[in-house]
């Protein structure tokens, strides 16, 4: 005989919704993205997306180095059709180039430019805004436990 009574509810999960950890992970992203945009407008960049941002950011710090469209697939864990479609966009705005490699000319390497420069350096202050603002809501002692913990979750997850 069948007991309903130990019977889990059929809708129910076992656990409260807004303790899962990928839901809150989820949510204070987009809240940290609604502060980065808020920054962005009040620097004048807000038609550049964090993922340009980002991209920017990565080829602005490695100027010296030769990057290719696999790096940057690499470096923010995202598909080679989602690159694609980013920095088409992102040399349409004139913020970055392709620059065909003699060795090789089915590779192109990704360079910068002027307006990538210019456009960079004002949303690298949004950032740094927003940066400082999260820190902020925190002490330095839970600042770096934070950052620990998500390190981890991230290596975990790779």
């Amino acid at each position: 005989m069948h007991d309903e009574s130990t019977k889990q509810p059929c809708c129910n999960p076992p656990w409260e919704p807004p303790q899962v950890i990928p839901a809150q992970v989820r949510r204070v992203n987009n809240l940290i993205f609604r502060k980065i945009n808020q920054f962005h407008r009040e620097n004048n960049v807000d038609n550049v997306t964090p993922m340009h941002d980002w991209i920017m950011s990565y080829l602005y710090w490695h100027k010296n180095d030769p990057v290719y469209q696999r790096d940057i697939e690499r470096e923010f864990s995202i598909t080679r059709s989602t690159v694609t479609n980013i920095l088409q966009l992102m040399e349409r705005k004139g913020y970055i180039e392709r620059q065909s490699v003699p060795q090789d000319a089915r590779l192109k390497r990704l360079i910068l430019t002027e307006e990538g420069v210019r456009v960079h350096e004002k949303t690298m202050l949004s950032l740094h805004q927003t940066d400082e603002f999260v820190a902020g809501l925190l002490t330095e002692e839970e600042n770096a436990e934070l950052l620990r913990l998500l390190n981890k979750l991230r290596k975990g997850l790779e």
